[in-house]
């Protein structure tokens, strides 16, 4: 029998009917725009949406992200969290998280959000000192920046994350910005594209993680954590 195929337009049915962008979200992606950046580079409504029904799920209070860009993502997840939640977000560069505080700060959920200017790997320290001083495990990680160091950053979720805790990582079967190159081809060379099949065969070989690539957008990895 003939397994039934999900065509483009059944994805965008579900999209459309379960993560309609409402007017501040429609406002933020225009802002980035008209603002120069990169365009796509966002996650998508759908995975906004899944983002929540996941966090909801695991009863998220507390989030790191990495990879601010426009903020748009951190306000999907701030949404999903209770009153008192908190998302910490950090972006490389000064001119995107000026941009990210100011957009947030004209949404309701945006007062959950804390915007921090600094390079992924460079802030991992302070943030596990933060941990450690404060006894308050990360509920959830979302990696969206620094491709290359998707390996490192797994290993750091493993200190950082409580059980029952959630890993989400974009980009891991495909970016715009390979050159050209795709995850499956053997004589890929891109730095981006090695660490993220490492990243991806550690997830998934991992005892303390229960992990799946779900194939939207641009491939997202979700992952329970259980230490």
């Amino acid at each position: 029998m003939q397994a039934e195929r999900i065509t483009s337009e059944l994805v965008d049915y579900a999209r459309d009917l379960f993560a309609p962008e409402d007017t501040e979200l429609a406002a933020l992606a225009q802002a980035a725009r008209d603002f120069g950046m990169p365009v796509g580079w966002e996650i998508s409504p759908d995975v906004g949406r899944l983002f929540q029904v996941l966090c909801r799920a695991a009863g998220v209070r507390r989030v790191v992200e990495f990879g601010t860009l426009a903020g748009y993502s951190a306000l999907w997840l701030a949404r999903a969290l209770p009153a008192d939640g908190r998302v910490i977000t950090i972006e490389i560069r000064p001119d995107y998280a000026a941009f990210a505080r100011e957009q947030l700060a004209k949404t309701e959920a945006g007062a959950k959000v804390r915007v921090r200017d600094g390079a992924a790997l460079e802030m991992l320290p302070e943030l596990e000192r933060e941990v450690r001083a404060q006894n308050t495990p990360f509920d959830a990680i979302f990696l969206d920046a620094d491709k290359e160091h998707y390996p490192e950053l797994l290993d750091w979720s493993t200190r950082v994350l409580r059980p029952g805790g959630l890993l989400l990582a974009d980009n891991v079967l495909s970016s715009t910005s390979w050159n050209g190159q795709t995850l499956l081809d053997p004589a890929a060379n891109d730095p981006r594209i090695l660490a993220i099949r490492e990243f991806n065969r550690r997830l998934a070989a991992d005892p303390r993680f229960t992990a799946i690539i779900i194939p939207m957008r641009a491939g997202i990895a979700a992952a329970v954590f259980h230490p």
